[in-house]
């Protein structure tokens, strides 16, 4: 990013916390756990599939990542989640 950017690597990291209070990386894997909890919540994919489309590579990668940011892991945050909409779809 800081290439693309034509900044040096501390000028960028520096300019880019200022913006979205966080480290460069920090901020791609928060992204990329968005995209895993969406999926987690509208498909039925399995973790490793999840785990590879959203850039985490291996499926103990994405677990390990996910339980720290989220703290559950992905079944457990899946499962809650499917519950949810099944009472969201019963109250309407």
């Amino acid at each position: 990013m800081a290439d693309h950017s034509r900044l040096s690597r501390r000028t960028f990291i520096r300019h880019f916390v200022r913006e979205t209070g966080m480290p460069p990386m920090h901020w791609v894997a928060r992204q990329r756990i968005l995209g895993a909890r969406r999926l987690l919540e509208s498909s039925d994919w399995s973790v490793e599939r999840i785990a590879g489309a959203t850039g985490f590579g291996t499926a103990a990668n994405f677990r390990s990542i996910f339980r720290r940011e989220v703290g559950v892991t992905p079944t457990a945050y899946r499962r809650t989640h499917a519950a949810m909409a099944v009472t969201r779809s019963h109250t309407r």
